[in-house]
């Protein structure tokens, strides 16, 4: 019997305002937290896991066309799906074949903007402006979900002012360089990097 093997996406949705930044702190509340709080504010529940795997599948067939839609399964694309979405912490998890995750991801870092709510009921839909950050790919969702915790309470800790770090953006660079250096608990999971490297020929 033939195991079809898939990899494991975990994202942060963050919400820079690139026009107000660096923005003042409120008073009463520490420098560091507020633009922390910013960039990581929760996701409107407009946004649920099927949209969210459509939007992928639709940047998906503008990126690479009919190639990209054929290597994630097909018109059905029943290879994506969105194993888990938490809008109050802007995480989620996305499935996908492992043979392109690549175009998971790439399609990913192009999404700009999710559903987000006017206020005046379930239907009125806008845009929201958004940068999608894949933290981590995994060949299992057991790993994935770790890293969620994880991250979580290294977020919670950062907001009550618990932990000392170089600024909000830390994780865009610091993150990496550690996983890279060291140990694998910070950063993208290299190991899953390196074998599908020799499997694609992408």
């Amino acid at each position: 019997m033939v195991r079809i093997k898939h990899r494991y996406l975990l994202l942060d949705i963050l919400y820079p305002d690139p026009t107000t930044w660096p923005r003042k702190p409120v008073s009463g509340s520490s420098s560091s937290s507020t633009p922390q709080l910013q960039i990581h504010a929760p996701t409107s529940d407009a946004l649920t896991p099927s949209l969210l795997a459509k939007l992928v599948r639709e940047q998906v067939a503008e990126l690479f066309g009919d190639w990209g839609v054929g290597r994630l399964g097909g018109a059905g694309a029943g290879g994506v799906s969105v194993k888990y979405l938490s809008p109050a912490t802007s995480t989620a998890i996305i499935r996908c074949p492992r043979a392109s995750f690549r175009l998971v991801w790439m399609a990913l870092t192009c999404l700009e903007a999710v559903p987000d709510m006017n206020g005046a009921g379930r239907n009125a839909v806008l845009t929201r402006r958004c940068v999608v950050r894949v933290v981590r790919v995994s060949g299992t969702m057991r790993k994935a979900e770790e890293e969620a915790i994880r991250r979580a309470r290294r977020e919670i800790l950062k907001v009550r002012g618990g932990v000392d770090d170089a600024g909000v953006l830390e994780g865009l660079v610091g993150g990496f360089a550690e996983g890279v250096s060291g140990g694998n608990d910070d950063g993208l999971d290299v190991d899953v990097m390196d074998e599908d490297l020799s499997d694609d020929g992408l």
